[in-house]
């Protein structure tokens, strides 16, 4: 018998995922997938309807974990080396605070 693979590995079962979207003044509408890989106990968010720049939003429990962020189409312009990094295959370690692009602000009428 030949089963998936998450049905026999249960790794789906392990992970966790929780979607916020947020609404920014400079960079419009955000999708922010937190993805809590395996043995993760879980993701705890605080007060997620309003919080400032560099406040703890939430944090993960014990194992690996990733952020994946989606952004509007023409808000922000990512910095160099992610898009190089992208374009080569490789994959660009973002730690808390560090910056990975800038407001990409509207053209003047």
């Amino acid at each position: 018998t030949i089963r998936p693979v998450s049905e026999k590995y249960k790794v789906y079962a392990r992970n966790s995922r929780v979607v916020n979207v947020m609404d920014s003044k400079s960079f419009g509408i955000i999708t922010q997938v937190e993805i809590g890989a395996l043995l993760v106990g879980k993701i705890v968010n605080h007060n997620t309807h309003m919080f400032s720049r560099l406040e703890e939003k939430g944090y993960f429990e014990f194992g690996g974990s990733t952020i994946a962020l989606l952004l509007q189409h023409g808000k922000v312009r990512l910095d160099s080396d992610l898009i190089e990094n992208s374009e080569n295959g490789y994959e660009t370690i973002v730690r808390m605070g560090e910056r990975i692009g800038k407001c990409k602000l509207p053209k003047r009428a």
